[in-house]
């Protein structure tokens, strides 16, 4: 017990919060890049049509984000986050008995809604409701923790359909939906709503609750924030699906693109571990600048020097470390620009064009490989994410502004 009375605040609760994203994630989005042969293989899709069934989820979760927001807004998450967890639960066991193209589809339909409601963005707002805008540095933490899910569910998954098949693997993860991930939601305390909690992106009084950007300046720094996280979000979520063929291609040995791209975990690991070090001394928006900036760069190194071991690991290191960094971002220059109050409407808002980039990036990357090759799909990706670059820099000026003043009467 005086272990535990020294514990933060809702600490055993947010550790619980990264369990149940680690588990979300794992279960959704790597382990079907492990076991999309076998399901192809069996279920007589190609693979657009296997990894269809994340489009489709991500596509579901961005036409249900803003009503889920504004929900979350009123109510809190936890019923929310209940009822998403059962929804996931009952969509994953039903992939185990999936029997085509349509009946695989629709599990992953029904993932989505759950994600919508228990993954997505809700544990950020879960975090913020119960902490408000001191939240950078857990919601940071919590980020680290999540680039976890991939180093614990591949070997998990493989494990697991070597000894039982892929069928089985989905009653699995649909039973730790249930035992594990329900629990822990169940926990959430109940939101008790501010009544002068606004709607939309109308500000409210408070700089802490209403965000540091200008009553007039808000619409146009939403539509800067969705620009610049949905365009680079067509890059980190498009290339690096593709990263072990585009090492290859590039000229190095199967074993030596394997082994580089490996380092891409560790980059992106240490990079959020910096933030969440030193991240408070500086404003988010100019973290996220600086990795705007790397991320471009990285892309042109291996298209300046194709097939050279030294250039493919700087290329790996410097954009994953970048993706890292911006991943972080993501979830808290929201927060910082926008407020306490409203934050899950505005994350919700948010969801739509950040969510349909990424279902697109995955595909349009193997289409721009396959028709335009490498080099012009790596010079392609480095313009993209100086689009969002010159974005962010028209956000700091923004920002920048004086706030109007109001005469009186």
């Amino acid at each position: 017990m005086p272990i535990l009375s020294r514990l933060p605040r809702h600490a055993l609760l947010i550790c619980g919060l990264v369990i149940t994203r680690i588990i979300g994630w794992g279960s959704t989005f790597y382990a079907l890049s492990v076991l999309g042969r076998q399901i192809e293989r069996d279920l007589g899709l190609g693979s657009v049509g296997v990894f269809g069934g994340i489009t489709t989820f991500l596509v579901t979760g961005a036409a249900l984000g803003p009503a889920v927001g504004r929900q979350l807004d009123r109510e809190g998450t936890r019923r929310a986050m209940c009822v998403g967890a059962v929804i996931c639960g009952l969509g994953l066991a039903l992939l185990g008995v999936a029997q085509g193209a349509a009946s695989y589809l629709a599990c992953w339909f029904l993932i989505g809604i759950g994600h919508a409601l228990s993954l997505a963005n809700v544990g950020t707002v879960t975090v913020v409701q119960i902490m408000g805008t001191k939240a950078r540095r857990t919601i940071s933490l919590m980020m680290l923790a999540t680039g976890l899910a991939s180093s614990i569910f591949w070997p998990l998954t493989a494990a697991l359909s070597d000894a039982y098949g892929w069928r089985a693997i989905w009653f699995v993860f649909g039973a730790m939906q249930i035992l594990i991930v329900l629990p822990i939601h169940a926990a959430i305390p109940r939101h008790h709503r501010s009544t002068s909690a606004p709607t939309g992106l109308a500000p409210v009084a408070g700089v802490g609750e209403a965000g540091r950007v200008a009553p007039e300046h808000r619409r146009a720094a939403f539509w800067l924030v969705a620009l610049i996280f949905s365009v680079s979000g067509i890059v980190s979520w498009g290339l690096p699906l593709h990263l072990i063929d585009i090492l290859g291609n590039a000229g190095l040995s199967q074993a030596e693109a394997v082994g580089i791209a490996a380092l891409a975990g560790p980059a992106t690991l240490l990079a959020r571990l910096a933030e969440t070090t030193i991240g408070d001394r500086f404003p988010v928006e100019r973290a996220a600048l600086a990795g705007l900036l790397v991320g471009p760069l990285a892309n042109l190194l291996l298209v300046v020097a194709p097939g050279s071991s030294f250039a493919s690991t700087g290329f790996v290191l410097a954009f994953s470390a970048a993706m890292g960094v911006i991943s972080v971002a993501r979830a808290t220059l929201p927060l910082a620009l926008f407020g306490r109050n409203g934050f899950a409407s505005t994350l919700g808002r948010l969801n739509v064009p950040l969510n349909l980039a990424f279902a697109a990036s995955p595909l349009l990357f193997a289409a721009m490989i396959e028709w335009a090759g490498q080099q012009a799909t790596l010079a392609a990706a480095a313009a993209l994410q100086c689009v969002a670059f010159l974005a962010m820099l028209a956000l700091l000026r923004l920002l920048a502004r004086p706030a109007l003043a109001v005469s009186s009467p």
